[in-house]
């Protein structure tokens, strides 16, 4: 027998082969005459060819402190086709709070190259951001008395990541240099 095969239901778009990628493609199958019988041709028969399932495995990591940066745990996949490496996408989050990252296919390299290859399963993990302390900053100053309240210098503060932010202070003002007597604000 000899086959080929097709992207239609007819049977009328030869492929050059058989086919490798998932997807839905049709198959003949025809017969050589023989000194017996003659030369006979099947009819057009449904070829599938499903995509692989691959389990994502999820670092276990499920708990950030927030850092400004967007953050999930870590997604691999082994897609278990040989010479083929998937890159995993995964959604992340920046702010404190509850999320779900999702992973996706980002890419396939090597063989035939096609996320449409696959399905992935196990994609979505739970994890948190919980919030960051900043780093605050304020710098000595020296005054000369003049009668009234003198302030402090402006305070500064970063993200855990350094970035500058504007934060609210609340100034506390004290008699000495360990910050434990003579509170005022």
């Amino acid at each position: 027998y000899t086959y080929k095969y097709y992207s239609n239901s007819s049977c009328t778009t030869e492929l050059s082969g058989a086919p490798i990628n998932a997807g839905t493609y049709y198959v003949k199958a025809t017969s050589t005459a023989t000194s017996n019988l003659k030369s006979a041709s099947s009819g057009c028969a449904k070829l599938t060819i499903n995509k692989k399932s691959v389990a994502v495995t999820w670092g276990t990591t499920t708990t950030f402190t927030y850092t400004g940066n967007a953050q999930a745990p870590t997604a691999s996949v082994t897609t278990g086709v040989s010479g083929e490496t998937m890159t995993v996408n995964r959604t992340t989050g920046t702010n404190a709070g509850s999320y779900t990252s999702t992973a996706s296919c980002g890419g396939v390299s090597g063989g035939q190259a096609s996320c449409n290859n696959y399905t992935l399963t196990g994609n979505t993990k739970a994890f948190t951001i919980t919030k960051g302390t900043p780093t605050l900053s304020l710098a000595d100053k020296t005054a000369t008395y003049t009668g009234s309240g003198i302030t402090s210098n402006v305070a500064s503060g970063t993200i855990p990541n350094g970035t500058l932010v504007t934060l609210t202070y609340n100034y506390k003002y004290y008699t000495n240099s360990s910050c434990t007597t003579g509170e005022t604000t």
